[in-house]
């Protein structure tokens, strides 16, 4: 008996999962998470931020238009942990106005990041990602030395490349752009003239 009763259990456990929707009724389907680009267009949507010094707080400010026919509101902003606060101010858009949302990342914890954020608008749901890597102070230092002298001897560099390309020529840039302006006012000489009759 106790054999009967669970075997009937089990099938009216099973039973649904087997069922068609009836005629003429609606699937249950959840909305789908949206992007609209038609309405709602943003310069970026990620940052990275490369290497951050741990305990300095770095924010990226994320810029979007209304590029819709139509006004848009600005209905929530929300981001994926509280590391991450979004700075914004909703409302109601017009077409062609911009608004700006500003991802600041606390740095508290080293290594890498990545955190995104959701904006919600009447016409959908985007998503804006801002990644980074976190250095200890000493480290972060470390990296930042290097980095800058790095970067000054590209700059050296660039510099005499520029210098050096003009020597070569023996004119500077001016002085050639000089030169072809005057051999574009001088007349054709004859000589020329005779060989494109011949």
């Amino acid at each position: 008996m106790k054999k009967i009763i669970l075997s009937s259990f089990l099938a009216l456990a099973i039973l649904p999962m087997f069922a068609q929707d009836l005629p003429g009724t609606v699937p249950q389907v959840a909305p789908a998470v949206t992007m609209n680009p038609e309405f709602i267009q943003f310069k970026v949507t990620s940052h990275d931020f490369g290497n951050v010094k741990q305990n300095i707080p770095v924010s990226y400010t994320f810029e979007f238009k209304n590029v819709g026919t139509k006004d848009i509101t600005l209905i929530n902003v929300q981001a994926s942990c509280g590391c991450t606060t979004p700075n914004w101010k909703g409302g109601i858009y017009k077409p062609g106005e911009t608004a700006q949302i500003t991802a600041t990342f606390n740095a508290a914890s080293e290594g890498y990041f990545q955190k995104n954020v959701t904006v919600t608008t009447s016409e959908g749901v985007n998503s804006l990602t801002i990644t980074g890597m976190v250095l200890v102070p000493a480290a972060f230092d470390d990296w930042k030395i290097k980095q800058d002298s790095i970067d000054l001897a590209k700059a050296k560099l660039e510099k005499g490349e520029g210098k050096h390309a003009e020597k070569k020529s023996g004119k500077s840039s001016k002085e050639k752009e000089e030169q072809k302006s005057k051999d574009a006012d001088k007349p054709k000489s004859k000589k020329s003239k005779d060989k494109k009759s011949s």
